[in-house]
């Protein structure tokens, strides 16, 4: 389907791009959400174990002709991941790791304290390949450990805080993470949130699994 069809598939959208409300990018971005939001059911039951990688909004404008993170999955507003219901879904006695990246590290925080759980460690996701940044060269992303309640490891193995694994598509997160979650938690139900494809012994929330 073609860019103006699609749109022409919500006429009230397709009135604002005419009248030059908003620009033909945002209008897909705009349907795609919606449509995602009707789709996707709420997990049901408790998780001691829980893994997120939200699809942050970092704010920046860029060019209609120009991808970014909005063009490859809906993003969330910070208020609305907050309002996202993980302190029900979660066991009182649980684990939460959160992917984040450096220009969204303070904000996560909010995150964090909104869902119930306290930081308490991190690994550092060294992607080999660098990405543009606005004042570095960006090749690295955080995985923050969080907890609520007593829930620490259930297997003693130290791994290395940094992990060198080299990125491949856009946002997609090295097989190794899922590993080592497994490892050192082998008890308890699992959640992936925002996953992109089912795991096995892991239940998904997410518009892409």
């Amino acid at each position: 389907m073609q860019r103006a069809e699609y749109i022409a598939t919500r006429p009230e959208i397709a009135k604002k791009v005419i009248a030059g409300e908003i620009k033909p990018a945002e209008a897909i971005r705009q349907i795609k959400r919606e449509r995602i939001e009707k789709e996707v059911p709420e997990p049901t039951g408790k998780y001691r174990v829980i893994y997120a990688d939200p699809p942050w909004s970092y704010g920046n404008s860029m060019p209609d002709y120009a991808t970014d993170q909005r063009d490859h999955y809906p993003v969330m507003a910070m208020s609305d991941i907050c309002a996202l219901p993980v302190r029900e879904w979660a066991e009182d006695d649980a684990v939460l790791f959160l992917w984040v990246t450096s220009p969204i590290l303070e904000e996560s925080f909010q995150v964090i304290r909104a869902w119930g759980f306290k930081y308490k460690s991190s690994f550092v996701w060294d992607k080999v390949l660098h990405n543009m940044g606005h004042y570095n060269s960006v090749r690295h992303e955080f995985l923050l450990i969080c907890t609520r309640g007593s829930c620490q490891p259930d297997v003693r193995k130290l791994f290395d805080s940094v992990q060198s694994i080299e990125r491949t598509e856009h946002s997609k997160k090295p097989e190794e993470f899922y590993d080592i979650i497994e490892t050192i938690y082998p008890n308890g139900e699992r959640i992936e949130m925002f996953a992109r494809q089912p795991r096995k012994g892991w239940k998904a929330y997410g518009n892409q699994s």
